[in-house]
């Protein structure tokens, strides 16, 4: 049994058979120019051209630049314009909430590591003590610290209580899951952790 089975696979894996497999592709109008960049990232060079095997979609009002427009045309989604200066999408709070709440989790993780590699060395005292007796050093990192932690702990007390939420419907909106809640409660944190921070840095 194994031994056709091998001798399937050698035909099917031989140069004749992916040659006629090739043709048989080619063989329709649709597969000649879709067979050549199959696993490719090209645009077909005669998509909506004229050819030797379409007329092209030039009578549907096809511009004669569209090749041109195509490969200028971003992925979607796509963050950046093609000016690589403005963002594609107007960012709502909720997203922004998302990514503040994975910095402050990236930058806590780098900086216990920072503040455990000092503590080894013993050199931790003294730089806190420095930055204790100066309230104009010590103010701004006393903030962006007490910021990060506290803004990360309610960002994860916040998906505590999302995966206890209800998901809500059209006809029920009273979830936490939905737009406008969302929104509310990142607004909340963004706000709420600012304020705690500023009077944590002041103490």
């Amino acid at each position: 049994m194994q031994q056709p089975m091998r001798q399937a696979m050698g035909l099917l894996r031989s140069p004749a058979s992916q040659e006629a497999v090739q043709q048989l592709v080619a063989s329709t109008s649709f597969g000649a120019q879709q067979f050549r960049f199959i696993g490719g990232d090209k645009v077909p060079e005669f998509w909506g051209k004229p050819s030797a095997y379409t007329e092209g979609t030039g009578f549907l009002g096809t511009p004669k630049n569209h090749l041109e427009l195509t490969h200028k045309r971003p992925l979607s989604p796509d963050v950046i314009e093609i000016d690589n200066k403005s963002v594609h999408y107007n960012f709502p709070w909720g997203a922004r909430a998302s990514i503040a709440n994975r910095v402050t989790g990236v930058a806590l993780s780098f900086g216990f590591a920072g503040a455990g590699f000092f503590a080894l060395r013993g050199t931790l005292d003294p730089i806190v003590a420095k930055i204790a007796g100066s309230f104009i050093l010590g103010f701004p990192i006393k903030f962006l610290v007490a910021y990060t932690i506290v803004y990360h702990l309610l960002g994860g007390l916040r998906h505590i209580v999302w995966d206890s939420a209800k998901v809500g419907n059209q006809a029920d909106r009273s979830s936490l899951l939905e737009v406008p809640r969302v929104e509310l409660s990142s607004k909340i944190m963004l706000g709420g952790a600012a304020a705690i921070a500023f009077i944590a840095a002041l103490l």
